[in-house]
């Protein structure tokens, strides 16, 4: 079946800024690394993390990831927690694999494999093997709960082949999500064509999807016919947008062009609420956009919450005569054997 046939599946949203939201602060960390609330409330409010999972499952996505994004040992050390990252992880996938569980519907569960560093590092990572150590210690802790392995906000082609080989052998799809510049050129936050990035993938073997995320929807919508031409064979092809009026690369470049001259997207501002945040109904028209130019996979990131795939997973009901993607036939890339747990 070609790309462009397949059912759509629908992903979920950002979870860091509804548990950002819910969770206490921590206390010392500048207001950016908030975030960490999140990952800790795996242990000390895990009724919070629950409730986010279940409002993606209520608002009908086919798809939920785990809150394993910050599970990382670079970002645990910030708060002296480094050595709980496995377990961390693995909490975050039982979490997400008990309300992926309870809707008496399919929905697939996916193991967040985040940037081992700061988010949109692309200078100074380890080397290839202590990259692909530090994926396999979280596809360890994530494998017994998830469907997938989704290897997300990429920077760089090498932590993409990291994640590859932590997750070969271990009989699970993976999809491969690379962050975007906030322009219209299609290049990886590294500099490096998302071309390149995507057919480099075919090397190894089992990308069983490649995605953008974290990113301007304008970007997202340039990378699309990038990736149809340049993805594996036989690999599905999505996207899952920001939705902040202020792009990423505004916010790390101060608004200006970069070196190469590329002008960062402009958002339209009608699309946005006083507070800078894109509209569920502004989101769903980039949404359907993406998927007449062929997306197989649709969710949100930052800043994308339940009511904006609400109205998506409704539209895909729709389109697909009442059924969702699951259940319609979406098949994850060849997950959904099972149901996701070992043991």
């Amino acid at each position: 079946m070609a790309r462009e046939q397949r059912p759509l599946l629908v992903l979920d949203g950002g979870m860091g800024h509804l548990l950002k939201a819910r969770c206490a602060a921590v206390a010392g960390l500048p207001y950016e690394q908030q975030f960490l609330a999140g990952v800790l409330a795996l242990k000390a409010s895990p009724g919070d993390v629950a409730a986010a999972h279940a409002a993606y499952v209520a608002a009908g996505c086919d798809v939920i990831t785990t809150n394993s994004f910050a599970a990382t040992r670079h970002s645990l050390a910030k708060v002296g927690r480094a050595g709980d990252a496995a377990a961390l992880a693995a909490r975050a996938g039982a979490l997400a694999r008990a309300a992926a569980d309870a809707p008496g519907r399919r929905v697939l569960v996916a193991g967040s494999l985040p940037p081992l560093r700061e988010s949109y590092q692309c200078a100074g990572l380890p080397n290839d093997a202590a990259l692909a150590s530090e994926y396999a210690e979280l596809a360890d802790a994530l494998a017994p709960h998830v469907d997938l392995f989704l290897a997300e906000t990429l920077s760089t082609a090498a932590e993409a082949h990291a994640a590859l080989q932590a997750t070969a052998g271990r009989g699970k799809p993976v999809w491969v999500s690379f962050t975007l510049e906030d322009s219209a050129r299609a290049r990886l936050r590294g500099g490096e064509p998302l071309a390149e990035a995507a057919a480099g993938l075919a090397a190894q073997g089992h990308a069983a999807a490649v995605l953008v995320n974290c990113c301007a929807p304008g970007a997202a919508a340039a990378a699309l016919p990038v990736l149809l031409r340049h993805a594996p064979p036989g690999a599905l092809v999505g996207c899952y947008a920001n939705g902040f009026r202020t792009t990423t690369s505004a916010w790390l470049r101060g608004g200006e062009a970069d070196e190469a001259g590329a002008e960062l997207l402009q958002p339209d501002p009608g699309e946005y609420d006083a507070e800078g945040a894109i509209t569920p109904a502004a989101y769903l028209g980039h949404a359907l956009a993406w998927r007449a130019a062929g997306a197989c996979i649709i969710g949100g990131c930052c800043g994308v919450g339940p009511e904006h795939m609400a109205l998506l997973a409704a539209a895909a009901r729709e389109a697909a005569g009442g059924g969702g993607g699951a259940e319609a036939g979406g098949d994850a890339g060849g997950a959904g054997g099972g149901d996701g747990r070992e043991g």
